[in-house]
Formats: structure tokens, sequence, C-alpha cells
């Protein structure tokens, strides 16, 4: 029997004002967000380790490029 994964719809814009929100919610509630823009869904913010699961199913790899203002 396999889990149901609780997800959440919201704009772009709303979910800017509430990131930390959003992202606490999927670090610690395992909850996904879909990210909605005009409508249409255009991201989702999901668990780390669910992303890493996706990766490996899809036998994909990863190739990590630094971002300019990580330090």
């Amino acid at each position: 029997m396999t889990a149901t994964r609780i997800e959440r719809r919201t704009k772009i814009a709303k979910a800017r004002n509430v990131l930390g929100e959003v992202i606490s919610r999927s670090r610690y509630a395992g909850e996904a967000t879909i990210l909605v823009n005009r409508r249409k869904e255009a991201a989702v913010i999901v668990p780390y380790d669910f992303y890493e699961r996706a990766i490996a199913a899809l036998g994909e790899t990863r190739e990590l490029v630094e971002s300019e203002d990580d330090d």
C-alpha cells in the first residue's frame, strides 16, 4: 500500500511572500507545493529526499553548478 502525498497549489507571487514556510512544509512535513503562474503549473517544491529518489528512479545523473552568490 502506498502513502498519500500531500500537495498544495499556490501562485508563485504568493509563494514568494511565504517562501520560508513553503520550504519548511516541504522539509519537515514532506509536502509538495505546486507553483502556478497564470493558471499553469510552472514548478514543484518537493522534499530533498523525494528529489533524490526521483533522480535515482529515473536513472539520471546530476551535475552541480555552483551559483555565483554561494559562499
